[in-house]
């Protein structure tokens, strides 16, 4: 087993959060892993410069200001480890890149060792009180991606509260919510200044031990100067795998 520090953060790119507060805030918490949703590329880069790690994993999302390529949002999977990146998957096909309500995954794998590896997807979810449908396709999408091995974990916004039908469907079939695991209150993430409604998570994949699940609330209501979401931090304990499976299949 491998202990893996895990935390996921709509971090919000077109409102420019100070990239130097977010790394001090993500340096006091040692993560090993990072996924990160509404991020700038520019952003993700810096932060994984900040953090002298590798290259992060970053795929467009949308980019409501083309051709002002630079502005584009998506979400990224940046690691101290080595990743092996697998095709982005979209959950909307048919949206135009230029629109907000077009929504991808970014699968990754954590590569810890030669022998040991997991399987990260980085989700965000649509958005909206009506959408309730479109997520439960979307989570049902996401749930045909996952492999027998390596294990796997999914992260991200989704978009839901814990009693509705897209995060029930992912629990029933075997995916672990960390914070029902080993949270502590209501692990409310959003609005950051005075959180009400949790739907940021993070989910273990068979095998996947949870040790520990926190809200990340450094700076209390000043989080909001960082994001509109409040990040989640995940301790997990990786078992072993075999040989990697195949890339998981584009959308």
């Amino acid at each position: 087993m491998t202990r893996l520090r895990l935390i996921t953060w709509n971090l919000h790119g077109s409102a420019k959060p100070r990239i130097d507060a977010v790394v001090e805030l993500l340096q006091a918490h040692e993560p090993d892993v990072l996924a990160l949703q509404e991020v700038r590329s520019g952003q993700a880069r810096r932060i994984a410069g900040l953090l002298r790690w590798r290259r992060p994993a970053w795929s467009l999302k949308h980019n409501a200001w083309w051709p002002l390529w630079w502005r584009g949002e998506g979400l990224a999977v940046l690691s101290r480890h080595k990743l092996a990146v697998h095709p982005t998957v979209v959950l909307t096909p048919g949206v135009s890149k230029r629109s907000y309500e077009r929504r991808i995954l970014v699968p990754a794998e954590v590569v810890l060792d030669d022998d040991q590896r997991v399987l990260l997807i980085d989700a965000h979810l649509s958005s909206g009180g009506t959408e309730e449908a479109r997520r439960s396709e979307q989570a049902e999408h996401l749930l045909r991606l996952l492999p027998e091995s390596p294990p796997s974990v999914v992260a991200g916004d989704l978009n839901a509260d814990p009693d509705r039908a897209p995060i029930r469907s992912l629990v029933d079939a075997g995916l672990v919510d960390t914070w029902a695991a080993a949270g502590s209150g209501p692990g409310h993430t959003i609005p950051a200044n005075a959180p009400r409604r949790r739907i940021d998570y993070v989910l273990a994949g068979p095998g996947v031990s949870v040790v520990e699940a926190a809200v990340l609330d450094d700076l209390g209501p000043a989080m909001a100067g960082l994001s509109d979401h409040r990040p989640v931090l995940a301790v997990l304990d990786v078992p072993s795998a075999g040989p990697p499976p195949p890339s998981a299949e584009p959308g």
